[in-house]
């Protein structure tokens, strides 16, 4: 998401290192005879959670308001409901719908790689070139394309009408790096195999989205991003997800096309881009799943629902697996409620479910019913880096590097946050105060939180939140081999672990400073921007 992407920029520029405070100590005593850990020995096991994604996958595509994304809601309400003891509700609302067309008669398809296409003329023969697939939300044009001279726009030159209008512009996915040696500013604890050297690279980091506005309002006739790495691994690759109505057509080719692609452009040649896809209106919802404790104190645990890959989004596993052991647990050991959130659109989210649900927690907490949010997203992914001169993308063999927010507003979520990560032994992880530099007088100071807890937290509710961006975050071709379910396991044990060490602790206490800030905001005091995507605009006619 966007500010994924500006938080990584802003991250690169800090330079002054600031010291890393190490927290650590024993979990919260929780009430008598109950435990303020998870139990492991209790808790799904890796292979059940395996079990689990691989339901969740078995739907396919479930970009928003798909039919496969209402049945996995559907099935989500099933297990949640099988929980006992578990109240189940939801809150419906309508978004803008963006669904690739790849079968007969304009039927909706579920692939998004079949979806683009590209064609060069070489005079009097008519070249096919593989893509990738078609870019999300890019404009729809049907089987006929959009046909014009190809033009190549390096990243760091400006797309103009003067130089795009009416033409094909080719451009490389812009790069997006952050020294990994930036940590450390913004970290409470790292663990000692966290990367201290080279570079965290990543392709969700990189800004795609200015160079289809620009193309659009330039009056592109299409845009190809070429990517550095083999076709293949790439196809049906879901990014952007921001969900803008972009006015241009654009598809993603590989690097086994990109030089052929770029001497087609330095020769002029015509192409022809094709996006088969509609824009529509669909219902969604956001679902929850309360169980009660003695307290209307509600802790959040909070995941979404559409997704493309087995990495993007398994969060809704992690969601049943602790709703089914807290659900296990005697009455008398839940203190505080616990809301299992589940939310929607984050694929397209100008309408993400998040901002209503932030809306109306922000309410809540005046009210004295919300304690704090945990969110937890792409759980347990491999590492995978381009290798080799062809750049092919491989395991590395280590897990991806975590960042796991809590913000220092509130002292008993940082001690329980690394508290976590230490016991469950959690690898290659990072616990920072948000992912951005800091901005004085700003409430709270660090907005961003590295994905969904950003959110919540820019709402000055006590959020900490989980989050990976691999390779495989958008590219379903490595399926079930991108996740480690014993490391997911960790994962959400640490998060149950959280919940649990501060199920006795008062709202009062683990709000800390958020009190504070949130009068000041009350005052007048600069917030965050929340981050949402510039608005829905219409396709060229």
């Amino acid at each position: 998401m966007p500010s994924r992407a500006r938080a990584l920029a802003i991250l690169a520029a800090v330079c002054v290192a600031l010291p890393v405070v190490t927290v650590g100590g024993a979990a919260t005593a929780s009430a008598a005879g109950c435990s303020a850990t998870v139990d492991a020995s209790k808790f799904a096991s890796a292979g059940q959670l395996q079990a689990l994604t691989t339901r969740l996958a078995a739907f396919g595509l479930r970009s928003p308001g798909s039919t496969q994304h209402q049945r996995e809601l559907a099935w989500l309400e099933h297990e949640l409901r099988a929980v006992p003891g578990m109240q189940v509700h939801s809150d419906p609302y309508t978004i803008d719908r963006w669904q690739p067309l790849t079968k007969a008669h304009g039927k909706p398809g579920r692939s998004l790689a079949r979806a683009g296409g590209l064609t060069v003329d070489l005079g009097g023969a008519t070249k096919t070139v593989p893509v990738s697939g078609a870019v999300p939300f890019s404009l729809p044009n049907g089987a006929g394309g959009m046909r014009g001279p190809l033009v190549h726009i390096p990243p760091d030159q400006p797309i103009t009408a003067a130089n795009a209008k009416g033409k094909v512009v080719v451009r490389e996915v812009p790069p997006a790096s952050t020294p990994y040696a930036v940590f450390p500013a913004i970290a409470h604890y790292l663990t000692p195999d966290f990367p201290s050297t080279g570079n965290y690279e990543r392709p969700y980091a990189s800004p795609l989205d200015p160079t289809l506005i620009d193309a659009g309002t330039s009056g592109a006739a299409g845009v190809v991003f070429l990517w550095d790495v083999p076709t293949a691994q790439v196809r049906g690759y879901w990014d952007p997800h921001t969900g803008t109505r972009f006015r241009v057509p654009a598809v993603y080719a590989g690097a086994p096309q990109a030089a052929a692609i770029r001497g087609d452009a330095a020769q002029g040649r015509t192409a022809n881009v094709v996006v088969r896809a509609k824009w529509d209106k669909a219902p969604t919802r956001n679902l929850f799943g309360t169980l009660r404790g003695k307290s209307r104190e509600r802790i959040v645990v909070n995941s979404h629902t559409d997704g493309v890959t087995w990495v993007q989004e398994n969060g809704p596993v992690g969601v049943l697996a602790l709703a089914r052991y807290l659900g296990s647990l005697p009455s008398a050991c839940r203190q505080h409620d616990v809301e299992f959130a589940l939310t929607s659109d984050h694929l397209g989210f100008t309408n993400d479910g998040t901002f209503r649900y932030a809306k109306q927690l922000d309410a809540d907490f005046d009210k004295g019913t919300v304690a704090f949010v945990l969110s937890m997203e792409h759980l347990g992914p491999r590492e995978i880096l381009p290798t080799g001169p062809d750049h092919r993308l491989r395991f590395t063999g280590k897990g991806e590097p975590i960042v796991w927010s809590a913000p220092e507003e509130s002292p008993p979520l940082v001690q329980a946050a690394v508290a976590a990560v230490k016991r469950r032994k959690l690898d290659r992880t990072v616990v920072v105060k948000g992912t951005e530099a800091p901005v004085a007088g700003r409430v709270p100071e660090y907005c961003a939180q590295g994905g969904l807890g950003g959110n919540f937290n820019a709402h000055l509710l006590p959020t900490t939140s989980a989050i990976t961006g691999p390779w495989s975050l958008w590219a379903p071709s490595f399926g079930a081999h991108a996740v480690d379910f014993a490391r997911m396991r960790r994962e959400v044990l640490a998060v149950g672990d959280v919940a649990r060490a501060l199920d006795t602790t008062p709202r009062t206490a683990i709000a800390g400073t958020y009190v504070a800030e949130r009068e000041r905001r009350a005052q007048g005091a600069p917030q965050c921007e929340i981050l949402t995507p510039p608005p829905a605009v219409a396709p060229a006619a």
